[in-house]
């Protein structure tokens, strides 16, 4: 009779949905590429072991990554086990040049499709660039199937260009059109370092498309000089707030925050990360 009992009670709370699946929590994470002018603590031999260990401190299920250049994927690779790397190199459409790469946990994602697209007018052709830009411009996408919660969604992630506006909003166009075409038509989450503040009117057409800037709806009242997400390795906080997380209504945000963690005064980037929390 108490088994019957507790069968019954456990089949009524998994009908009236009190049993919830685990958070989704998701990082935008700019890395800084490998240049020859970073040295000493900037070096990224010196940076890598702390990149990866804030990703895994943060337990993300989900990262963004911008300006990862193959050796560093490697590097986070070899330090992140369980983490399914999504995306190719810029340049050849395999492993030259900077990633705008997705990182999955493989225990809790199955990739049922992906790609990259170039931010260009032909969109198809690698290492395209024909809006002003001269540096080539990408956006990598998955269609993931969540098996905690039984659902499928879309992850865009990309990096906009530094220079040219009209390159950063045909690019945003491009990717909005993109999304748009999804299929199925569920939720969508977009991660990117857009080099564009939110008085940028790119962001006005994000939102226009039904996507809601998910740090900026979960903390309205932060002021913008502690909101900066560039910080060029000083770690101050009113710098340009340029990396963003957005989201379709369909992803409830429970929590939002830029991550300024460091270790003896040192930073792992000169962005600082965004995260993201949320619950179907």
């Amino acid at each position: 009779m108490m088994k019957k009992s507790l069968a019954t009670l456990a089949a009524a709370v998994l009908a009236s949905g009190l049993v919830q699946a685990e958070p989704l929590r998701v990082l935008c994470y700019n890395l800084r590429y490998i240049t020859s002018g970073d040295k000493g603590e900037r070096a990224w031999t010196e940076r890598r072991d702390q990149a990866a260990e804030l990703i895994k401190n943060d337990a993300a299920d989900i990262v963004g990554i911008q300006e990862g250049l193959p050796p560093m994927m490697n590097d986070l690779a070899d330090r992140l086990p369980g983490y399914a790397v999504i995306g190719v190199g810029r340049e050849d459409g395999i492993d030259q040049g900077e990633y705008a790469a997705i990182l999955v946990k493989a225990d809790r994602f199955r990739v049922q499709e992906s790609g990259t697209f170039w931010l260009s007018d032909t969109p198809t052709i690698c290492n395209s660039c024909t809006w002003g830009n001269t540096v080539t411009r990408i956006c990598t996408w998955a269609k993931l199937y969540d098996r905690e919660t039984k659902k499928t969604f879309h992850f865009f992630n990309t990096h906009l260009d530094h220079a040219s506006e009209l390159a950063r909003q045909k690019g945003t166009e491009l990717i909005l059109s993109r999304i748009a075409a999804r299929q199925p038509a569920g939720p969508v989450l977009l991660t990117g370092d857009f080099n564009a503040t939110d008085e940028d009117p790119l962001h006005a057409t994000i939102k226009a498309a039904g996507l809601s800037d998910v740090w900026k709806t979960l903390n309205p009242t932060i002021p913008l000089e502690e909101s900066g997400t560039f910080h060029e390795f000083t770690g101050v906080t009113d710098r340009s707030r340029i990396d963003f997380i957005y989201a379709t209504p369909d992803l409830k945000g429970l929590e939002s925050m830029i991550v300024r963690s460091s270790k003896d005064g040192h930073y792992p980037s000169d962005h600082f990360p965004v995260r993201a929390t949320f619950q179907w």
